[in-house]
């Protein structure tokens, strides 16, 4: 089965989040239709209550001026009551109450009329009452022609957002209903739909924190593949000379001449050691990194002479083809003894020195200093060689991270300094590096006693 590239699976959680953000989107909308349209009917409700309200007021002004006339009055004369036909009035049909309240505002409407500004008053106190702060208007229309007969505000505005409720019908003799009319009410439903919009927003910003985190890990890994690849191949590069020079020398030590002349011999078994030496060392250092991150790598702690380890490795680094090494100490007594794993602190301060060389010139002069500070025993190494630029210098304990120039050529794993960080850090120690392009290098390995 083909495996999908970290560019399809890119594509693919695009796609998926997509319809997610579009399933939300619509969702939200959904939502916003649905809590719109519960207002409308809430508005109806509104403007139903408020003119109940407001009848109920007239209706006890028409009963006081009822009995005004009736005392004034020598004669009373019974008038016949009037019919209405309601049939066409569905509303008022399926409710009794209603249907009720409109026959009576007919009657009443005849001596005291709507008051429209009242009945805004009466509907501003049940917005309130209801938890509705918006700008309203309530309208008196003729329902057939939509002519605006009276307004409670003489300029209510407009809104995309406005939501009026259904007419509500006074007077089927002179075609009159009202309206009530919620200018800007986007807020009430932002409001209402708190709790969907904060869990959709939630939800998105998840989705896209999600996406994000996949598209480092598909970078991270693609780089790590990059790593991959340059480290197998520079690795089997540098395994492969000293392989070839053991392989060489063992060749010339098996023919009689190279037998018979000891100083040959003595050289090529020299050399042969070198290279078995280096290529023991690479193999150890990326054991070491691997145990470090399984967490396996445990330290053979024992009393090491550091002065004693350093003269051991002047000596060997002294005698390094190719180039002219001079190697100076400076040590503040020849008794300088610290706690660690002897191998792999030595290799540490090995692989140090042979970046001092590696990355210097033809001469190369290298400064080694061991002094006590406190309860820190401090390892300076310091060369004239290419120096670090500026820029490199936060990046150069990463590992395959290579530190030298571009016009060096110098082949290396890009572990080195990574190794040497990990190492001492296990050691409870700290590294550090002074360096300025063309000026050479500092390492400093602070130790504890």
């Amino acid at each position: 089965m083909k495996s999908i590239t970290p560019n399809q699976i890119s594509y693919i959680a695009a796609i998926c989040l997509f319809f997610i953000l579009g399933t939300q989107a619509f969702l939200v909308y959904d939502y916003f239709q649905t809590t719109r349209a519960g207002l409308v009917r809430e508005s109806d409700a509104i403007i139903e209550e408020a003119f109940k309200k407001e009848l109920e007021i007239r209706r006890k002004l028409y009963k006081e001026l009822e009995i005004e006339l009736s005392i004034n009055s020598t004669a009373h004369e019974t008038n016949s009551p009037t019919s209405y036909d309601f049939s066409n009035k569905k509303d008022y049909v399926n409710s009794t109450t209603l249907l009720l309240y409109f026959a009576m505002n007919m009657e009443i409407s005849k001596t005291v009329p709507v008051n429209i500004q009242r009945l805004d008053s009466i509907t501003s106190s049940v917005l309130k009452a209801r938890g509705i702060n918006t700008s309203y208007c309530v309208t008196m229309i003729n329902p057939e022609t939509t002519k605006i007969l009276q307004q409670s505000k003489s300029n209510p505005g407009t809104s995309l957002f406005e939501v009026s409720s259904k007419y509500l019908s006074i007077d089927i003799v002179n075609n009159k209903a009202l309206q009530l009319a919620l200018v800007n009410p986007f807020g009430v439903i932002i409001k209402r739909m708190g709790l969907m919009l904060l869990t959709s927003l939630i939800l998105s910003i998840i989705c896209l924190l999600a996406f994000g985190y996949l598209k480092q890990i598909l970078a991270r890994q693609k780089q790590l593949v990059v790593f991959k690849n340059d480290f197998l191949s520079t690795i089997a590069h540098e395994l492969k000379r000293p392989v070839a020079s053991l392989s060489f020398n063992l060749d010339c030590l098996s023919l009689p001449a190279f037998s018979e002349d000891k100083s040959k011999h003595e050289l090529l078994v020299s050399h042969s050691l070198n290279a078995t030496a280096e290529l023991n060392n690479t193999i150890n250092m990326i054991v070491a990194l691997a145990k470090v991150e399984e967490g396996l790598l445990t330290l053979n702690k024992e009393p090491i002479n550091l002065t004693q380890l350093f003269e051991e490795l002047r000596a060997k680094f002294e005698h390094y083809p190719v180039k002219k090494v001079d190697i100076q100490t400076v040590y503040e007594t020849n008794d300088i003894v610290v706690t660690g794993d002897v191998h792999l602190l030595s290799q540490c301060f090995a692989n140090l020195i042979d970046n001092s060389i590696k990355y210097s010139s033809k001469e190369v002069m290298i400064v080694i200093s061991i002094r006590k500070t406190g309860r820190w025993v401090v390892v300076s190494i310091k060369d004239n060689g290419f120096g670090i630029p500026e820029e490199k210098l936060p990046m150069i304990f990463d590992k395959y991270n290579r530190a030298h120039t571009e016009n060096t050529k110098i082949n290396g794993f890009g572990i080195g300094l990574n190794y040497v960080k990990t190492i001492v850090e296990k050691h409870s120690g700290e590294v550090s590096v002074l360096s300025q392009s063309g000026q050479g290098t500092e390492f400093s390995v602070m130790l504890p006693e």
